[in-house]
């Protein structure tokens, strides 16, 4: 990055020699948030955050993609594997491009010709960085019977006078 700065004090006497254009992912901003890198930071003129796409904005940008390979047809995602793809990226557009390519792998693979809520599980689960969905029932019913067990504990040692006077 200093080198990049030294860069920009490359001019003529009415202007710039070198107009740079930085791209990045967002450890970009950490670094440029450095004491070290403060000058480079400061020449920045212009600087745009892409933010995560909502869900629409996911199944839309699939579909757009889908269109210029060349697809022509009903939609190929249903809507559960677009909501599905949505949670796990979070709305990133390279982690729906790595999980919308994994679906279609999958239903290819089956010789499926749409992607269902399996392939995207299917493809959640082969992910790095994706995030999972945790099923939430399989803990209410563990500290549901938990609680069931130390009640019944409780009054059983009761009735026999361990824990009651």
């Amino acid at each position: 990055l200093e080198a990049v700065r030294l860069l920009t004090n490359l001019e003529t006497e009415k202007r710039k020699l070198l107009q740079v254009v930085l791209f990045g992912q967002p450890e970009l901003d950490q670094r440029l948030n450095e004491k070290g890198v403060r000058q480079l930071k400061q020449r920045i003129t212009f600087s745009y955050k892409l933010q995560p796409l909502s869900e629409d904005a996911v199944s839309t940008y699939i579909s757009y993609r889908l269109q210029v390979a060349g697809y022509r047809g009903r939609p190929m995602f249903e809507p559960q594997a677009i909501r599905q793809i949505y949670k796990a990226s979070r709305g990133t557009p390279r982690l729906v491009n790595i999980l919308s390519h994994k679906c279609l792998l999958a239903a290819f693979g089956r010789g499926e010709r749409h992607v269902d809520a399996t392939h995207a599980r299917m493809a959640i689960n082969d992910t790095e960085g994706a995030f999972q969905q945790r099923a939430w029932w399989p803990l209410l019913l563990a500290g549901t019977l938990s609680g069931i067990a130390a009640l019944t504990l409780w009054l059983t040692k009761g009735t026999w006078g361990g824990w009651l006077p």
